[in-house]
């Protein structure tokens, strides 16, 4: 019998395309080597959280769902994430002015965020067939859906996860889950990017993009039983074009490039030293003899792990010109499009971006087929 298989799909704005693409070689690995699997527990993060709550829908027909993620990314828009225009964009910008130079006088605080998003929350609606999840989980062909988001009330990172009654439940401190029934509201929720979307409120309190305080990632699968993982990174390992750069520049940095450092923490690295703590794991468990891995709770953990082989910081300042012009000017205001080189790709909500990045991450996963058919194997 085949172990039990988590997906863990990281956040990052725009860059969840590149997630499509190794799914997309995921499936065709499966179908061409005949190696049957499926995703017993899925985990979404941010962008990740709109890629998994996808596949939940289809879970009994893994190659439509890809496919139909595939249409979703190549299809998009800025103007189906957020609110373009320059009379929204504009209002925005003053009231952030305003707010910012009298608010001592007034008592007022700035706005919740700097873009409206209303036409993302109508673009996860018309994609979510939350019944289809429902129907899914009790014919057994996916076991839990996991959706992580940050609690502003309590500063605590928490899951809300939808699957089989007797799945175990967990809270430790600063990491909880929450049996949910998931929905649109939670999805918006994962994805709020800090400052860039506004709070979502969920019941009666606010929650914003997962991947905040989010130090494990990959905890919320194997709490809920998962066996073996796949995880889909968004960011290129080791120097990428945009740290060369910033370390041969010996000036202060500017804005956009503080603002990025704080971004790739908050977005980017968790997920990255998950990886390495449970490389670190089952270092430790492999030197321990396997008749004493229940008695102290440790057992060793199958996983693969794939991220991008490019640079997609540098990618998308190639194709910062598509960004609506009062993006392009709020950042020209921070620094250089260089050094807003991260977070314009969190933004790029763009068709050809997309679909590069899912090409992209088609070959990636493709690279790695050897270590798939092991994975999916086991």
């Amino acid at each position: 019998m085949s172990k039990e298989m988590g997906l863990v799909l990281s956040g990052g704005g725009a860059r969840g395309a590149y997630q499509v693409g190794v799914l997309k070689a995921v499936q065709e690995v499966s179908e061409t080597s005949g190696v049957p699997f499926r995703f017993d527990y899925l985990s979404g993060v941010s962008a990740g959280a709109i890629n998994a709550s996808s596949l939940a829908c289809h879970a009994e027909n893994f190659k439509f769902a890809v496919t139909n993620l595939s249409r979703l990314w190549t299809e998009i828009t800025f103007e189906k994430v957020f609110s373009t225009n320059s009379l929204t964009m504009s209002r925005i910008g003053w009231q952030w002015l305003s707010d910012l130079s009298i608010g001592g006088l007034t008592g007022t605080t700035p706005g919740k965020a700097l873009m409206d998003t209303s036409p993302l929350r109508e673009l996860i609606h018309g994609n979510m067939d939350y019944e289809k999840v429902r129907m899914n989980i009790e014919q057994g062909h996916l076991k839990a859906l996991a959706i992580t988001a940050i609690d502003y009330v309590k500063s605590a990172t928490t899951t809300f996860v939808q699957g089989h009654p007797e799945l175990p439940e967990w809270d430790k401190g600063r990491k909880r889950s929450e049996r949910a029934q998931i929905g649109t509201e939670h999805i918006l929720a994962s994805s709020a990017i800090p400052l860039l979307f506004p709070p979502v409120k969920v019941d009666d309190r606010f929650f914003g993009d997962g991947a905040v305080r989010n130090h494990a990632p990959c905890s919320p699968v194997i709490y809920l039983g998962a066996q073996k993982l796949l995880v889909i990174g968004v960011r290129m390992q080791g120097a990428t074009a945009y740290e060369e750069r910033a370390h041969k520049n010996i000036l202060a940095p500017s804005v956009a490039r503080v603002v990025n450092t704080i971004m790739n923490g908050v977005m980017l690295d968790a997920v990255e030293q998950d990886i390495d703590r449970l490389r670190r794991l089952n270092d430790y468990a492999n030197a321990i003899p396997a008749d004493q891995h229940q008695r102290i709770a440790l057992r060793p953990l199958d996983y693969l792990f794939i991220s991008p082989s490019v640079d997609i910081g540098e990618m998308a300042v190639q194709k910062a010109h598509k960004l609506p012009r009062m993006v392009r000017f709020l950042l020209k205001g921070l620094g250089s499009m260089h050094d807003a080189s991260e977070l314009i790709s969190y933004l790029l909500f763009e068709s050809s971006f997309c679909a590069d990045l899912i090409e992209i991450g088609y070959k990636d996963g493709l690279s790695r087929k050897d270590e798939l058919i092991t994975l999916l194997s086991k």
